[in-house]
Formats: structure tokens, C-alpha cells, sequence
């Protein structure tokens, strides 16, 4: 791992600009905090590759974790950007001033801060492109001093005609985030894919409905002439994918079950050629 950045006062900042910290889009954009860069930060800090943008994120909460997961998982959202700095800093000072608020200072040099949004999502609707920020904080409520930096935030974006909203999850957010980590883990940075014949040959069994992960891939198996593991990734992969629907609101990895809801009829007829 790269060692951390010093962001402590304007040369810092400027510096971290000069390399492009904080600019970008896709696989070009460097996140403004990097996991090496926020040693005091409670939490669970982690790097997840991203199969959208094809790069490293740095996610410095296990609820950043949960929410990234979702996001990137939801068709619409086409690009991710975590660690998003709100640049310039006279424009934060200046709506801190006019809320009446402490800006956010750099601990120990008391140096005005750059502050950040914890993703700006790039969306794409109905031939619309749009964005929205988001501020991720836990579910057991925020502080009086976090709800002012919040307030911050939510203006710089407003100025910029961009949605503002914050994520706090739950527990039932918390269990699809998990089945997607679960499912998507094994492809991510082009790890292990499968072929047409396997999707095809996958797909003409797999039917709506509950099933037992144990029978469901001992048909696999069989069917496929794979490897005894082979058979779960495929289901892994076929939730990743999107091949089929399923219900996500349980632990389909603890509860050793997976309830179908629908199979793509379209990618089935297009593995088929139909």
C-alpha cells in the first residue's frame, strides 16, 4: 500500500491538486482520502475494485462499504467517486460563514480543511444523465457538529443543482449489501468469468422460486462436467450479472438459500439466440 499524504495546511492541498487528487472520472479519478491517508478515522477502512470503473475505491467506514456496494449495483448509477473534495475552499468558508457555523478545521494546525462529500454518484435515466451527492452516516444518529458540516454540504451541492441526500442504512440494506459483496466478490478485477455455453447451459435450469444452494449446485455440477466449486460461483455469478433476480432482503450465504424471483427471459433468449 502507497504511503499516506500529509493534508495539513494550503501547500498540502495544492500539492495533492498538482497530482490530481480529487479529479478525474472512471478509472481516471483519485479519490481526495485514500484508506493510507485518514489514520484517526473510527471504522472499518477498505479498498474495493470496482467493476464499473475498473479502479481501486477507498472506503473509510464498513456503512461507506454497505452503501457502496448498493450503488454500484443499481443500473442507473454508472460512475462512483468517493472522497469527493468540495473545491474551492473560500466557497465552503463562505456558506459556513453565511449558516453561521465553524468551517472544519485540520486537527493540531487548525487550518481551514477541505471538506468532502463521501460519493457523488454519475446517473444515467431514461437517456438523462444527472448526479447526486451522498453523505453516508451511521443509523444511531449524528451530533449536533456533524448535522453543521452536513448543512455545509448540502448548500455547496445546491448551488450546484445537484441532489443532495445521505444514506444511514439498515438492517435490511445492510443484508442486500452483503449478498451483493457476497455474489460480486469473485469477479471482481477480472477474476474467473464464464463462458456463453456455461451462462447458456446454467440459465435453462435455473426457475423461478426457493431453492437449497446445496441442490442447486450439485445441478450445476452435473450439468456443467465443473469442478464442485464451480457450482456456487456460477450462481455467484449469475446474481452478479443479473441473469437472474433474487430476493436480497436475507443472508442467502447463512440461511443456504436462494429465492429466485425471475430469470432474465431477454439475456436467456440472447444466450439461446433466439
Amino acid at each position: 500500500m502507497a504511503r499516506g499524504r500529509k493534508l495539513e495546511k494550503l501547500s498540502d492541498f495544492n500539492r495533492s491538486l498538482k497530482n490530481k487528487y480529487g479529479i478525474g472520472e472512471g478509472v481516471d479519478y483519485k479519490p481526495w482520502l485514500r484508506v493510507q491517508d485518514v489514520k484517526s478515522k473510527k471504522g472499518q477502512r477498505t479498498q474495493v475494485w470496482g467493476r464499473k470503473t475498473g479502479r481501486e475505491h477507498h472506503l473509510l467506514s464498513s456503512i461507506e462499504s454497505q452503501f457502496f456496494y448498493l450503488a454500484e449495483f443499481s443500473d442507473s448509477v454508472v460512475d462512483i467517486r468517493e472522497q469527493f473534495p468540495l473545491l474551492p475552499l473560500n466557497l465552503s468558508q463562505k456558506i459556513a460563514a453565511t449558516l453561521g457555523v465553524e468551517h472544519p478545521t485540520v486537527p493540531y494546525s487548525a487550518e481551514p480543511n477541505i471538506m468532502t462529500t463521501d460519493f457523488l454518484l454519475t446517473c444515467r435515466q431514461g437517456g438523462r444523465e444527472f448526479y447526486r451527492a451522498i453523505s453516508v452516516k451511521p443509523e444511531d444518529g449524528i451530533d449536533q457538529r456533524t448535522a453543521e458540516k452536513m448543512d455545509i454540504e448540502r448548500i455547496w451541492w445546491e448551488l450546484l443543482g445537484v441532489e443532495f441526500l445521505f444514506f444511514t442504512g439498515n438492517e435490511t440494506t445492510k443484508a442486500q449489501s452483503t449478498n451483493i459483496q457476497w455474489a460480486t466478490s469473485p469477479f471482481r478485477a477480472g477474476i474467473q468469468t464464464y463462458s456463453p455455453s456455461q451462462v447458456e447451459a446454467a440459465l435453462a435450469i435455473l426457475e423461478p422460486g426457493k431453492h437449497l444452494l446445496f441442490d442447486l449446485c450439485e445441478k450445476l455440477v452435473s450439468m456443467l462436467q465443473c469442478r464442485s466449486e464451480d457450482g456456487l460461483n456460477i450462481v455467484r455469478y449469475m446474481i452478479a450479472e443479473k441473469w437472474i433476480d433474487v430476493d436480497l432482503n436475507y443472508s442467502i450465504e447463512s440461511f443456504g438459500g436462494v429465492d429466485i424471483l425471475s430469470v432474465n427471459l431477454e439475456k436467456r433468449q440472447v444466450s439461446n439466440g433466439d
